[in-house]
């Protein structure tokens, strides 16, 4: 797959399931704001037209001089014999940069734009500070993936990784109408344990009883956070998302260069 195509399905998923979340009304004035739609631009602005160059520019260069002939070097070798390995270390470095987000209070002061919208859809997959899409993982094994000449990786992993974020940020809780047909209750029970569904992302954003931010840090491979201790399913909606108390919008998108009194 070409880096242009892989655009063009990218482009395509997302715009599919923002449609189906219009029709399905989950983007109504009342439940969507200004604020809301204007932080999902933001950050899709950074992570698609301002971090990745400046990030593949810095991997470039840095890579030039450490290892002067590197550039194209991979090219040749089987996409099976590397995409699982690097797809697999990419997630996992994710893991744990999403589970220190939580635990670290400065870096949780990067993330928690992503957790402070009211509702959970499609749109707060960019909803970021703008300076947390320089620690995303994707972004620098990306150009790093690039400049090896592992385009088929690069292009396989992103496209995997935003698939799952699509499902798995949507307001629509596809997972628990497909677990209530006959005979997919095993398959659900097995499957929510390896891979991230709404239900344990959904929790991880949510607030209330069934809610559990603390955990479920993985974007795709659950299985590190049952691995790990940090995994729970509650297999149940969410009785509301979004963090108490108020944020300054400046604070949020830019911090630490913007920061409101304390």
């Amino acid at each position: 797959m070409t880096a242009k195509e892989m655009s063009v399905w990218i482009v395509g998923i997302f715009f599919a399931m923002l449609a189906a979340e219009i029709v399905g009304g989950f983007h109504r004035p009342g439940r969507q704001s200004f604020k809301d739609w204007a932080f999902a631009l933001t950050g899709l602005s950074f992570q698609t037209l301002v971090t990745p160059p400046l990030v593949a520019l810095a991997v470039g260069f840095l890579l030039d001089r450490v290892l002067p002939a590197s550039s194209g070097r991979l090219a040749g070798l089987s996409f099976w014999a590397v995409f699982p390995v690097w797809w697999v270390t990419e997630e996992f470095c994710h893991y744990w940069l999403h589970r220190w987000s939580h635990e670290w209070r400065w870096l949780w002061k990067l993330h928690r734009t992503h957790h402070s919208a009211a509702q959970l859809n499609v749109g707060v997959i960019f909803r970021y500070n703008v300076f947390w899409t320089f620690l995303l993982p994707q972004t620098w094994f990306g150009a790093v993936a690039v400049h090896l000449g592992l385009l088929d990786v690069f292009a396989a992993s992103t496209l995997i990784t935003f698939v799952v974020n699509v499902l798995t940020h949507t307001s629509y809780r596809w997972d628990l109408a497909l677990r209530r047909l006959p005979g997919m209750t095993p398959a659900f029970n097995v499957l929510e344990k390896v891979i991230t569904l709404p239900d344990t992302h959904h929790a991880h954003h949510g607030m209330g009883r069934q809610a559990y931010m603390t955990g479920n840090y993985a974007v795709t491979i659950f299985l590190f956070d049952m691995l790990l201790g940090t995994g729970r399913i509650p297999r149940a909606r969410q009785e509301r998302f979004g963090l108490p108390g108020r944020f300054d919008w400046k604070e949020e998108l830019f911090w630490p260069v913007m920061t409101r009194s304390e």
